[in-house]
């Protein structure tokens, strides 16, 4: 821009040389002109906020070195042409590996009138792709001021993993029947249909869980202690609270193992739970997968864990907010080396899997 007005200023000095040192009314016509036209522009540039409306979109998902492509769309609502629009438009990040990418545009539209272009990027690591506009800023036509118009357009892409074969086998410790209904023997829960332990009534208990025969009978207060269901069925624990920072590889190592042991269980059969760290929500969040399709739908959710430093491990947030890993069989995928302390309630398996080799039967 800076360039742009060192010319109109010499444009406009040239004239005016050629008005001070002639005879003739064109050169201050045009000077005039000039001064009028740049004035106009500029008016029309900073009500562009008002007139122009801008979307973002992306292409669902694509393979790891693919052209991912996302389209910007804007609308000009003026009956005048829009003459440079100019931004930056990118991914702002890789929510699984923390990676940025950016293209930069340039084009007019013209009044009434809405252009879209694309930007195409080359992703080499799989994730879930956050794009969004950065720096959008209107020109004129003489390119003397800009505007710069706030916009919050996002788009989503997923880049797919690259799944490898993994073999499974159950240790003897899992030989519980996967679709077997029973309760923990040595913790409580809140399902009312069957009774944990009985004991006298502290101070903090619920009312409705007093047993009001017994009371009657004893003569003092008698609290039912609610059952708590065992799922025996599979959990694959990806811990995306790391103990320092990662590199970008490392972090797609880690979501691509998750995807390559979950697509295996779909292809055997095993329905199974995949859990993770959501620090957006600030919960663990967990997404069920049966078959095929229900993975890819899963992917777009743990593909967008993101994988940080945390002393805290997504393993001892289980714990802490929902209490003992009752499943069958726990299979802990982690990039961290030290050692976790991972125990799965009444006797469950469990698996530490450590991102880039199998350690241990699954």
């Amino acid at each position: 821009m800076v360039g742009h007005r060192i010319a109109y200023g010499l444009w406009l000095l040239g004239w005016l040389l050629v008005w001070a040192l002639s005879k003739s009314a064109m050169p201050g016509c045009i000077l005039a002109g000039s001064l009028g036209a740049a004035a106009l522009e500029i008016a029309l540039t900073a009500l562009a906020d008002r007139c122009l409306r801008v979307s973002l979109c992306a292409q669902l998902s694509a393979q790891k070195g693919e052209a991912v492509e996302a389209l910007l769309t804007v609308e000009n609502g003026s009956v005048l042409t829009c003459a440079a629009v100019c931004l930056r438009v990118g991914w702002r990040r890789n929510l699984l590996t923390g990676e940025q990418g950016e293209r930069r545009l340039r084009f007019s539209v013209a009044g009434k009138q809405k252009r879209s272009a694309a930007a195409a990027f080359s992703v080499q690591r799989c994730g879930k792709l956050e794009f969004s506009l950065r720096d959008l800023q209107v020109y004129d036509l003489f390119g003397l001021y800009g505007r710069k118009i706030s916009c919050d357009a996002r788009a989503y892409s997923l880049v797919l993993p690259e799944l490898y074969p993994v073999q499974l086998s159950f240790s003897d410790r899992s030989s519980v029947e996967l679709d077997s209904d029973e309760y923990s023997m040595h913790h409580p829960g809140d399902d009312p249909s069957e009774t944990f332990a009985l004991r006298e009534y502290v101070p903090g208990d619920r009312v409705r869980s007093i047993h009001w025969k017994l009371t009657e009978k004893t003569g003092e207060v008698i609290v039912r202690q609610l059952g708590l269901p065992v799922n025996h069925s599979i959990l694959l624990l990806m811990d995306n609270s790391v103990s320092a920072p990662c590199a970008p590889e490392d972090c797609e190592a880690l979501g691509e193992l998750t995807a390559s042991v979950s697509a295996a269980l779909c292809s055997a059969g095993f329905a199974h739970q995949i859990a993770w760290f959501d620090r957006e929500e600030d919960c663990i969040a967990t997404a069920q997968a049966e078959s095929d399709d229900t993975l890819t739908q899963a992917l777009a959710e743990l593909l967008a864990a993101q994988i940080v430093p945390d002393e805290t491990a997504t393993v001892q947030r289980w714990l802490t907010t929902r209490g003992p890993l009752n499943y069958a069989h726990v299979v802990l995928l982690t990039l961290r080396q030290e050692q976790q302390d991972v125990q799965a309630a009444d006797g469950g398996a469990v698996t530490v899997l450590r991102a880039g080799r199998l350690d241990g039967d699954a």
